[in-house]
């Protein structure tokens, strides 16, 4: 499930084949479902009994490899990929061009999963564009939609100040909303 995006089928099969050991009696007797897979597959702090969704569960571990893409780029898988797939770009900006291989594609459909739970941490600000990346955490809308004004303002280093390592809040209040 790490390496593959396994069919939809197969886990709903899978999920069947738990949800009828939990409910049938016996070797062929019928249960009762007293409710269904996906109350069970909630949050146990949301009333469910925390089972997971194996197609879910498949997303989030394949999404566990597209970070190690991101995180690791000089390890061998990463190189290998990189040559093949995406030379003159990242994992995270790569498109699914022609004939890619089975691991490439199911890493990829999780792409999306990886995109929206991924966040700078700022540090200096750097390499951080102000009107472009996700640098907010915990914002209802993870990108600044306003556009920023004064010539110099690009970078997020821009708003800190790089010797007391503090935000400019004077600077921050007057180009934000």
């Amino acid at each position: 499930m790490g390496c593959f995006l396994l069919p939809k089928s197969a886990c709903e099969d899978m999920e069947q084949i738990i949800a009828k050991f939990w409910w049938q009696k016996g070797q062929g007797k019928r249960g009762i479902h007293w409710c269904s897979w996906s109350n069970l597959c909630e949050l146990k702090e949301f009333g469910g009994l925390g089972y997971r969704s194996f197609v879910k569960f498949n997303l989030a571990l394949l999404a566990k490899q597209g970070w190690r893409l991101i995180e690791n780029p000089k390890s061998l898988l990463t190189q290998n990929l990189r040559a093949k797939y995406f030379p003159n770009s990242d994992f995270l900006n790569s498109e699914l061009r022609n004939s890619p291989s089975y691991t490439r594609k199911s890493i990829w459909a999780a792409k999306g999963l990886l995109k929206s739970g991924l966040c700078w941490r700022v540090g200096n600000g750097r390499n951080i564009r102000i009107e472009t990346d996700v640098w907010v955490p915990n914002a209802n809308n993870l990108y600044i939609k306003q556009k920023v004004r004064g010539p110099n303002l690009v970078m997020v280093a821009n708003l800190i100040d790089s010797n007391t390592s503090s935000w400019k809040s004077e600077l921050i209040k007057n180009t934000f909303f």
